[in-house]
């Protein structure tokens, strides 16, 4: 039988992992504005801050607001549970996962615009519970939408890669939400004069791509009997076993490979939490920047992601997943600790000097941001498909909740538990002990602590800007060190084993596509060309290198440090562009496959600095030559 293939372009891949994106941005929105917005004492007195701040003073009690503040996450974390269970045992007409996303999708949004509406002006007791309301109505129904979309994607995806590829596009599109939210909110506010709350309002629409799932799902009665009559291998959701809350629950727990990669992504779940709450107030109180300075900071860490999962994708495919995540980890906890370095604390006024520490700071951590995207999305995804196939029981939402449970727990702690407590604290330079203080109306936190100390306000310094970035680091290495108890590819047979299911695997190997002989695989002419762009061409030197790594495989050999001239003289592009293409028509006469003789204008664009021209035209036959190889592998094994 036919094994049907949801998904069946990368246009499909690309648009189902944007399905999340407005939902995700106006999460990441929340969790890097909402904390300062209503609490603004870590931000310090400049404009810049007002504007991220709902009325420039503290609108809630911060102690009750912290404490409420971990009951909601929590909350939103144990939620998932029994949301999980509901969404992999719903059976309907109209399929297991669109029906939730349906139900959910208006109340999460007018639920998430209360939040940001404090109705009892400068009642603060009264706005933190109006606040707490809210939060939960908005946790449960964000998390039911996304619990039934990421629950989706074993089932949606036909086959590791293509899960990895998915999960990949969700990290690009996340990456993009990030982008917004660091870089580019700060700028708008400054431009608009907004302040964040009425920004909130006015983007809010951008929710509504929550509806795509509705429409790419492929579910319900009408699908099945459709489906079936084509010859495609589908089991009908009503035979499909029941997976119960408590067994899906234990099951999911007893999961060793599951557990360990949860123990790993808790400690950077913490570090990259704290640090995203935080680094406004890291770079606006701490390190003394204004709205520009926070652009060009959060610019240099965001806009390198999608290039940097592309890396981080090829050093997993050379080294294994778990190795790339280990220098995820390592990355991070050492760029974390630029806004350390280049805080007023250490730096003074120098601001260039502290702006190139924090740019370089970005850029290094921008590969573990990359990757902290991405696996928590890949990693339960392979888990739950792999068990699923063995055993005959689909909880592939659960591995994704409680994975949002743990992550909801820590990340509790290290927003509220922690930060939202230690940012009320100040310590001076030239006076002794700790200072709490929120400010009031006339006077801001940071002046209100230098008043109390009796110094003069460049002497004093936030507790929370000076230990966050110490308190992330040493999770990251505690991550790192947990991070050996992880498979190192996390492939099928991996888990299989790693869950105790080794006859099973042997006696149904059928059911996992084989891995391939050839070291090389087809390259998508859309994502290099997108990264090109926004990596300003230096895409094209990464892309010439991996290309030259294919065409070693079967080709005369070329030696992977041509790519330096590429870079130090881009005109000498063309010349190993023309080298490539000639060993890829010489591959393509020996397997008989049709191509273009375009070699002379993949030369000329090259020369012209548009490498992303040549680089497409050759890795267009550098694909077939990929799938043509494919092919006649799948032949021989048929045979």
């Amino acid at each position: 039988m036919k094994r049907f293939k949801n998904l069946n372009s990368t246009g499909k891949e690309i648009l189902y992992a944007a399905s999340g994106f407005g939902a995700n941005l106006m999460m990441i929105l929340m969790g890097a504005y909402f904390s300062d917005a209503v609490n603004p004492t870590a931000l310090g007195a400049s404009a810049s801050a007002s504007l991220q701040a709902i009325t420039g003073t503290c609108l809630v009690m911060p102690a009750l607001f912290a404490v409420l503040g971990v009951i909601g996450k929590v909350f939103d974390g144990l939620i998932d549970i029994p949301f999980a269970s509901i969404t992999d045992n719903l059976k309907t007409k109209w399929g297991r996962r669109r029906l939730p996303i349906a139900i959910c999708l208006i109340p999460m949004i007018v639920s998430y615009l209360f939040c940001w509406w404090p109705v009892f002006g400068d009642n603060q007791l009264g706005n933190t519970i109006w606040i707490f309301v809210w939060q939960i109505i908005f946790f449960a129904t964000y998390t039911m939408n996304l619990i039934a979309f990421y629950g989706s994607l074993s089932t949606v995806c036909a086959d590791e890669k293509q899960r990895l590829r998915v999960s990949a596009f969700k990290s690009f599109f996340d990456t993009i939400c990030y982008v917004l939210v660091y870089a580019l909110v700060p700028v708008l506010l400054k431009a608009t004069n907004l302040h964040i709350d009425k920004f909130v309002f006015i983007i809010s629409p951008l929710m509504l791509t929550m509806i795509i799932p509705l429409f790419m799902i492929k579910e319900g009665e009408k699908w099945e009997k459709k489906a079936i009559a084509e010859g495609y291998d589908i089991v009908p959701l009503a035979e499909e076993e029941n997976v119960g809350l408590v067994e899906a629950f234990k099951g999911t727990f007893k999961n060793k490979p599951f557990m360990a990669w949860t123990i790993v992504n808790c400690c950077s779940f913490f570090g990259l939490q704290m640090f995203l709450v935080a680094m406004n107030a890291l770079i606006i109180g701490g390190m003394g920047l204004d709205s520009l300075g926070m652009t060009i900071l959060n610019t240099c860490a965001f806009a390198p992601v999608p290039l940097m999962l592309y890396l981080f994708n090829k050093l997993k495919a050379k080294k294994g997943i778990r190795f790339a995540y280990q220098i995820a980890l390592l990355s991070f906890a050492v760029a974390i600790m630029s806004f350390l370095l280049g805080s007023q604390l250490i730096m003074g006024d120098k601001t260039t000097v502290k702006i190139i520490i924090g740019c370089v700071g970005g850029v290094f951590g921008s590969f573990g941001i990359g990757a902290f995207f991405m696996m928590p999305y890949m990693i339960p995804a392979q888990i739950s498909s792999v068990e699923e196939k063995l055993t005959k029981k689909n909880k592939s939402a659960m591995f994704f909740a409680v994975q949002a449970f743990t992550s909801s727990v820590v990340g509790a702690v290290a927003s509220y538990g922690v930060y939202e407590i230690i940012k009320n604290y100040f310590f001076s330079t030239k006076a002794s002990g700790l200072i709490y203080t929120t400010g009031d109306a006339e006077t801001k936190a940071v002046e209100a602590a230098a008043q109390k100390f009796g110094v003069d306000v460049s002497t004093v310094v936030n507790l929370g800007t000076f230990l966050v970035p110490i308190v992330v680091c040493v999770f990251c290495l505690i991550g790192f060190a947990f991070s050996f108890r992880m498979l190192k590819n996390y492939s099928p047979k991996e888990v299989a084993y790693g869950l105790g299911l080794e006859k099973e695997y042997e006696e149904n190997k059928q059911l996992f596509p084989p891995e391939r002989i050839y070291a090389f695989e087809a390259s998508s002419l859309i994502v290099n060309n997108v990264l090109w762009v926004l990596t300003g061409s230096i895409m094209g030197w990464i892309w010439e290198y991996y290309m030259i790594d294919a065409v070693n495989t079967f080709g005369k050999k070329t030696s992977k440090w041509l790519v330096l001239p590429c870079i130090l003289i881009p005109p000498f592009q063309a010349f190993l562009t023309y080298r490539l293409n000639k060993e890829v028509e010489k591959k393509c006469d020996e397997l008989g496959i049709e191509y273009q003789h375009n070699g002379i204008l993949a030369t000329v664009m090259s020369f012209l600095c548009l490498s992303f021209v040549g680089l497409s035209l050759v890795q267009h036959k550098l694909n077939k030559i990929a799938n043509e190889l494919n092919k006649k592998e799948d032949e021989v094994r048929a045979e």
